[in-house]
């Protein structure tokens, strides 16, 4: 065992690998060494990658993005640079090129907990992105209303609920989806996803006084640049359920088609088919073999499962994350081959783990990594690759000070000659003096 004098928390190195968390920041020499390299060698991608790095860990998230673009620009399959990208983008607050960048690194990064950690980031920006787009689209509201829908691009809002069992209110939420995806196997229409079209629900409830819940569908259409609309109710007749489902045009405000079906609440799922092919008659739409085939297409067989599911859909919408994903897993447990549950329970879990995903927890995953040790690299000033050794040169340099600083590597970061104690070290014995003790443990693999 060695003991330093050596600032920081202790870490644990491994005879060319460093293990130190890549919390750390990058001080003005390394950067200013990283930057002599890129003048030497400007189009290296290792060197811009690591200057990049060290522009972000100092806090200059601009410069650190436009270096880290060059570097990117270079080689799209380096995980590394796509993450600092990322996290340089969105400590700009621009969510568009944060997602592309966290994307490329989840298709080409190494680090498995860092990928995952990702994947939840992703769909919390998605749901921030959507929620913004939101804010925009009801704020030019006035510029928009003024283009006419397109009459093939169809919203299904969703459906009212009357009735003594209450807890089959969010069969409204579920028959729509279920209509929203039946409409969207037609090639002739293009029907509105049910999270842009909540949003902006979601935005005109804040931003209403007064207006009617028929009035914000009305405008919603119209902020969508939907021609149509589709809206309905679901009423309880003690063991029978009647759906009525209309159309309506946006630029007009008119109805113009009408359908309805009632049946037992175990054929519940016949009801919902017989209303979509019922609306496709009402917008004009022939199906194809192949069409009408997929719409017949049961996504469950269990109605506990889909009222599970419904209800998963409606807390989602009210922003109860958490008690949503229990009813998707409650719906994939009551059937395991309900595909969209199964996909909803795996995106809300995302949503909640990326609500908890920042900077500081996707950088602790690197830790111990050959990418973390790439970012360790680019923090004390070192154009490392994936390789370990330029990393482990520089903590080299931290414990053995050389005299000439950065005249003891090459401009690849190898090394050219033996660390030399500075003054200071050689006259004392001790590294950094001064400085409190940490542990380090050289641990030599058996070849």
């Amino acid at each position: 065992m060695l003991s330093i004098r050596w600032g920081g928390l202790a870490c644990l190195l491994a005879l060319a690998a460093v293990s130190c968390v890549t919390g750390r920041t990058s001080g003005p020499e390394a950067i200013a060494r990283l930057e002599r390299e890129r003048s030497s060698n400007p189009r290296s991608e290792p060197v811009l990658r690591s200057l990049g790095i060290a522009y972000y860990k100092s806090g200059n998230s601009k410069d650190a993005r436009a270096i880290l673009e060059q570097a990117s620009a270079l080689d799209p399959r380096d995980g590394t640079a796509a993450l600092y990208l990322g996290l340089a983008a969105e400590a700009q607050n621009d969510v568009p090129a944060a997602q592309r960048a966290y994307a490329s690194y989840v298709q080409y990064g190494r680090t498995t907990r860092v990928r995952r950690a990702l994947e939840a980031r992703l769909a919390a920006l998605q749901r921030r992105q959507l929620q913004e787009a939101a804010r925009n689209e009801v704020r030019d509201e006035q510029r928009l209303a003024q283009v006419p829908g397109t009459p093939n691009v169809v919203a299904v809002l969703p459906l009212t609920f009357s009735g003594a069992d209450t807890s089959l209110r969010p069969l409204g939420r579920g028959l729509a989806e279920l209509l929203t995806t039946d409409l969207a196997r037609s090639s002739r229409l293009t029907v509105v996803e049910r999270l842009r079209l909540q949003a902006v629900l979601d935005e005109l409830a804040l931003q209403s006084s007064g207006a009617t819940d028929s009035a914000s569908r009305v405008r919603a259409g119209r902020i969508l640049q939907a021609g149509r609309i589709v809206q309905g109710s679901i009423l309880q007749q003690g063991p029978q359920l009647r759906v009525d489902a209309a159309v309506i045009d946006v630029p007009t405000t008119r109805l113009t088609g009408a359908t309805n079906d009632d049946r037992a609440l175990d054929e519940l799922l016949t009801l919902e088919k017989n209303i979509a092919l019922g609306l496709f008659q009402q917008l004009g739409v022939t199906l194809t073999t192949a069409e009408r085939n997929a719409i017949e297409q049961r996504p469950t067989r269990s109605l506990a499962a889909f009222v599970a599911y419904s209800h998963g859909l409606l807390l989602e919408d009210e922003g109860q994350l958490e008690r949503a994903e229990s009813f998707y897993r409650d719906a994939v447990r009551l059937d395991p081959g309900f595909g969209a549950a199964q996909a909803k329970s795996q995106e809300t879990h995302n949503l909640i783990a990326g609500g908890q995903v920042n900077a500081r927890s996707i950088e602790a995953g690197l830790a111990g990594t050959a990418e973390g040790r790439v970012v360790e690299a680019a923090t004390l000033g070192m154009a490392g690759g994936t390789s370990d050794g330029a990393t482990a040169l520089g903590v080299a340099g931290d414990l053995n000070p050389t005299t000439a600083g950065a005249a003891a590597t090459n401009a690849s970061g190898a090394l050219t000659g033996p660390p030399v104690r500075d003054p200071a070290a050689a006259g004392t014995g001790i590294e950094n003096p001064g400085q409190r003790s940490a542990r380090i443990e050289i641990v030599v693999k058996r070849p």
